[in-house]
């Protein structure tokens, strides 16, 4: 479509096929107010994440919601993808209030402002529920990951977007046995499914990720705190992987059978042989 402060914004075809049932069904306008309170909740989540350092390259609008694309990964950062999440869902809720205001001063036509003001509504209560990929669900990661790990924490977040799909689909088709008929959960729900399961099976890459940026926020800091872990020769690198937490850079000691110490292994040293040798590795092979 162009760009709006430096920032593309793209449309995407589900986007364009929903514009046109709209249209034909003679839902146009309400279609276009959805769009800008949309494009105005992903300008609230790109805006942020630019006043927090991070490099925003383009916002992809759904039929369903958006997703403002960055260059950085936010693994090492919960506190910035806490903020971050929360732009969006106070936008919202800032312009259902100024609706509000202008319905009780204003005579503008109501239906539509109605409608404007459940729509914001809807969309921050909605996104503010815990489950990846809505912003609550990143608010509960950010919550999660400075105690249980990003991976276990994406992939917790990831499994109540599952569920919640599953509850909406329900609701849907229960909606259709009392002749209540609320199409929009029978078809988010399938999208909501999809993008936690991708969520989830991207976990374990987005963790590589982290584990790779750590080194390079080491040196761009000048320093990490530290963490000491204990391990067998014969742990697997991913179950050591596992107890790693974010921001800080760990050391392993290996002990061998007779639980003596037989090496201290850095981080870097276990993600460069995770690079080249596979996850499944143990730590005596490395060695």
């Amino acid at each position: 479509m162009g760009s709006i402060f430096g920032i593309r914004i793209r449309l995407n075809p589900l986007f364009l096929a929903a514009a046109l049932f709209c249209l034909f069904t003679g839902m146009g306008r309400e279609f276009l107010l959805v769009c800008l309170i949309i494009l105005l909740h992903e300008l609230a989540h790109a805006l942020t994440g630019r006043l927090l350092g991070l490099k925003i390259s383009e916002i992809e609008l759904y039929p369903f919601g958006g997703v403002a694309r960055m260059e950085e990964q936010l693994e090492l950062e919960p506190y910035i993808e806490r903020r971050l999440a929360w732009a969006g869902p106070a936008v919202n809720l800032a312009l259902a209030g100024l609706g509000m205001i202008i319905y009780a001063r204003l005579t503008l036509d109501p239906a539509l402002l109605l409608f404007f003001i459940r729509a914001n509504l809807v969309l921050a209560l909605f996104n503010l529920l815990p489950a990846l990929p809505l912003d609550g669900g990143r608010i509960l990661r950010a919550s999660l990951a400075p105690h249980r790990g990003f991976r276990a924490a994406t992939e917790a977040a990831a499994l109540m977007g599952q569920i919640l799909a599953g509850l909406l689909f329900a609701a849907g088709l229960l909606g259709l046995y009392h002749h209540f008929y609320n199409l929009s959960l029978l078809v988010v729900a399938p999208f909501l499914f999809y993008a936690a399961t991708k969520e989830k099976r991207q976990a374990v890459y987005a963790f590589l990720r982290s584990l790779a940026a750590k080194e390079h926020q080491l040196f761009k800091r000048g320093a990490l705190r530290g963490s000491h872990l204990v391990v067998l020769e014969e742990a697997r690198l991913l179950d050591i992987f596992r107890l790693f937490m974010p921001q800080r850079y760990h050391y392993i000691r290996v002990l061998d059978g007779s639980r003596r110490c037989t090496a201290e292994l850095s981080e870097t040293m276990l993600i460069r042989a995770a690079q080249q040798k596979g996850l499944d590795i143990t730590i005596k092979k490395i060695l």
